[in-house]
């Protein structure tokens, strides 16, 4: 019976836990930092809605083109895009700017999420998907589980800017272990 490759489980594992936990510090923390800027309720949903409208349109085409040109080339580049997307957020001085970083926001998230579950179908064992799959999401589910946690704990202490350097060098890691 084949096995896993625990080497590469084990990175995208990390990769995307980190990505995730990066993501969850500062999601909750972007309503704060858009009516600081001036947003109201229906420039907040703008925000959001950029992400996953931009995410939706290019799933399936980094998914498609994953499978022609391989994992690696939408991996590393996805982590690198949410670094600098990461300190983009620290740049932005009016909505019309947050709007359009959650934008290309949701395009990183796109080169990341279909790509690295398919790896992970890639190197699962025939009889073992669901098993997988299902250790694989823990690295989801974990990351939104502590993100917001962190990011609430590092706004109260070090402020709003540095949730957003957190998010950064979280994605740096997952850039780093790809």
């Amino acid at each position: 019976m084949e096995k896993l490759d625990k080497k590469i489980f084990g990175t995208l594992f990390f990769s995307i836990f980190a990505a995730v936990t990066g993501v969850g510090v500062v999601v909750p923390l972007l309503p704060i930092y858009a009516h600081d800027l001036g947003a109201s309720g229906l420039y907040i949903g703008f925000i959001f809605g950029a992400f996953s409208l931009s995410r939706s349109f290019f799933l399936p085409w980094f998914g498609r083109l994953s499978d022609v040109k391989g994992r690696k080339p939408f991996i590393v580049p996805g982590f690198l895009g949410y670094a600098l997307i990461s300190i983009a957020f620290i740049y932005s001085n009016s909505v019309n700017t947050l709007i359009v970083i959650r934008f290309f926001h949701g395009i990183a998230s796109a080169m990341l999420m279909p790509v690295i579950q398919a790896y992970i179908g890639d190197i699962t064992p025939k009889g073992r998907e669901g098993v997988t799959m299902g250790l694989f999401n823990m690295s989801l589910f974990l990351g939104l589980s502590v993100g917001p946690l962190i990011g609430g704990f590092i706004k109260d202490q070090f402020g709003l800017q540095a949730s957003f350097l957190c998010m950064a060098l979280l994605a740096l890691i997952g850039f780093f272990l790809s």
